[in-house]
């Protein structure tokens, strides 16, 4: 029986998704990063592992098992987990390491599969050929194609395969593995990447990265293969990768060096230890005295907490929405991260059609790269619908509707010495407001459905519209955190009338009616259809296969991810 992967997101920003993964009856949250266990040299136990950094999946290399004649009875007898007494999740290496370091390995792809399936791998790979970063082009198409067999060979692996997408720094060879990768498996790895990361070669990363990415169903989970240092988790995990692996944080331990989340220090050449980690509280600079291998040891914690700690500093801002004000200064550590984070705007289009349209954290200008972030692309876009004579310029959008500044992202905007908008005229009636605010989110003609009678209430203590009423019936609230407009019953017919089949829409599996009409979220897998120019946070339309309207909710996913997702919720119902 071949293992299955679920996987759902539960929050998101940018390209980045916080998951939960679910393999083999075991959950983990994503992103997270895999510490690897040398099976021959274990630095810090697998116990302190579990009890101290509470690792929920780590990695070991099945090809260094395979061919050590002390451990290999071993632990085909006991299997992987009784033999490294961890009873999280374990993904093993096949021995593409150590082909791409020695050029040669002794064993072939389906003995190490079936060496991986025997010891009971949760994660496996296939012995993909890693490619050199600007090898010769017909040498790299040569190796994609024998990793290509061999990813053939492993489709029926009884594990979840780490499917190995490989094609040197050749965009097309990445765009046509990725697409053959991503097809046959739930689990994509992105090979061949260390060399291009230890020279510093963001933008190539970037590029390579979301080749992948877009040539993936969404709902594959995106390992980045020997990306283990915090440097790059943020820029790596706004493309979208979910798991990475450290051997980094005991590699540079051997050589003495310190990590910290914008680079790596030589030990001996500091001056202060600037951390508070458990190691550092406690040793401090006294950290330099200690014997080597006790030194070797402290060092790996150190450099583990601070992987650690930075991957939850990146999911708070995935959950708080606030990812670009991260990225835009964890960027700034080096000239090359930056030219990394220029590059990654070369895909802000895609980006955001799977961003959110809104969010609850402001807008901060951090950099020139805000002029081109996914909020601009969605909001321009948007503009369009809205028609005024009335316009302030609001950098970096341009010039908006005086009627719209009231919600996100204009009435959360912080640029350089931002001024208060005492300039702005007050005398615009909040009857005009509203109908501008439900063009921008609905579409051009949606400001027709509120009528002259319609009575707008403020709240008392902020003094801004939170409730639109119409004959004593509510019709529509506004949200507080960002001022958008949440339809009730009355407005929701009018906007399904106004607007014609499959806008504003998610049509949903007969079966899921009774259980929507009940209040209860979509689920993705029965959704049957949705309009592609809605955005995650938008407000839509719930209905049937004949149009009837159900309800109504928030999109919790784009429409992009709910095409592809089979786990999750799709819409948040109202």
């Amino acid at each position: 029986m071949i293992p299955e992967l679920n996987f759902e997101i539960r929050e998101k920003d940018i390209g980045a998704r916080i998951g939960r993964l679910e393999i083999n009856c075991k959950r983990i949250e994503t992103p997270t990063i895999m510490p690897v266990i040398n099976p021959l040299k274990e630095i810090i136990s697998i116990e302190e592992l579990h009890k101290d950094f509470n690792v929920e999946i780590l990695m070991t290399n099945a090809y260094i098992l395979l061919k050590n004649e002390n451990l290999r009875e071993t632990v085909l007898k006991k299997g992987i987990h009784k033999f490294l007494g961890f009873d999280g999740v374990i993904a093993t290496d096949s021995g593409s390491f150590q082909l791409m370091q020695y050029g040669n390995v002794l064993t072939t792809n389906k003995e190490i599969i079936d060496f991986q399936e025997r010891i009971g791998s949760d994660i496996g790979s296939f012995l993909d050929i890693p490619s050199l970063p600007d090898t010769y082009k017909a040498r790299a198409e040569e190796q994609l194609e024998l990793t290509l067999k061999r990813a053939e060979e492993a489709k029926y692996a009884k594990f979840v395969v780490n499917a190995g997408i490989q094609g040197s720094t050749y965009l097309d060879l990445r765009k046509k593995a990725a697409r053959k990768i991503g097809k046959d498996f739930q689990l994509c790895a992105v090979g061949g990447i260390v060399g291009i990361m230890e020279d510093y070669r963001f933008s190539d990363l970037v590029d390579i990265i979301a080749t992948v990415k877009k040539n993936i169903p969404l709902d594959r989970v995106v390992h980045a293969f020997g990306l283990g240092h915090p440097v790059v988790f943020s820029l790596a995990i706004a493309l979208g990768c979910d798991l990475f692996d450290s051997a980094a944080y005991a590699l540079y331990a051997n050589e003495l060096r310190y990590m910290t989340e914008t680079g790596t220090k030589k030990l001996n050449e500091l001056k202060y230890i600037p951390c508070n980690c458990p190691v550092c509280s406690k040793y401090d600079l006294e950290l330099k005295e200690l014997e080597k291998n006790e030194l070797i040891k402290e060092l790996a914690r150190h450099n583990l907490y601070v992987t650690f700690e930075e991957l939850k500093r990146i999911k708070e801002a995935i959950y708080e929405g606030n990812l670009w004000n991260l990225l835009s200064i964890r960027m700034r550590s080096h000239p090359n991260l930056l030219s990394g984070l220029e590059r990654l705007l070369k895909y802000n289009k895609y980006l955001a059609e799977i961003d959110k349209i809104t969010n609850k954290s402001a807008f901060y200008y951090l950099g020139r790269e805000s002029k081109h972030r996914t909020e601009i692309i969605n909001v321009k876009r948007r503009l369009k619908r809205v028609s005024s004579n009335n316009l302030l310029n609001i950098p970096p959008f341009g010039f908006v509707p005086l009627e719209l500044t009231e919600i996100y992202p204009f009435i959360s905007t912080i640029t350089p010495e931002s001024k208060k908008r005492d300039d702005i005229p007050h005398s615009i009636p909040d009857i005009k407001k509203v109908r501008a605010m439900m063009e921008y989110q609905f579409g051009r003609g949606a400001g027709e459905l509120i009528s002259d009678n319609a009575i707008i209430k403020k709240s008392r203590k902020t003094g801004r519209m939170r409730w639109i009423y119409e004959d004593n019936e509510l019709i529509a609230s506004i949200r507080a955190s960002d001022n958008w407009i949440l339809p009730k019953e009355k407005l929701a017919k009018r906007l399904h009338k106004r607007f014609p089949y499959p806008m504003l829409r998610v049509v949903i599996d007969e079966e899921a009616v009774p259980f929507i009409m009940d209040g209860k979220s979509v689920f993705c897998k029965f959704v049957l259809d949705i309009d592609k120019n809605l955005r995650c946070m938008d407000e839509v339309l719930i209905v049937d296969v004949n149009d009837n309207l159900i309800r109504t909710g928030t999109l919790y996913l784009s429409p992009r991810e709910i095409v592809n997702f089979r786990y999750g919720v799709a819409v948040r119902v109202r």
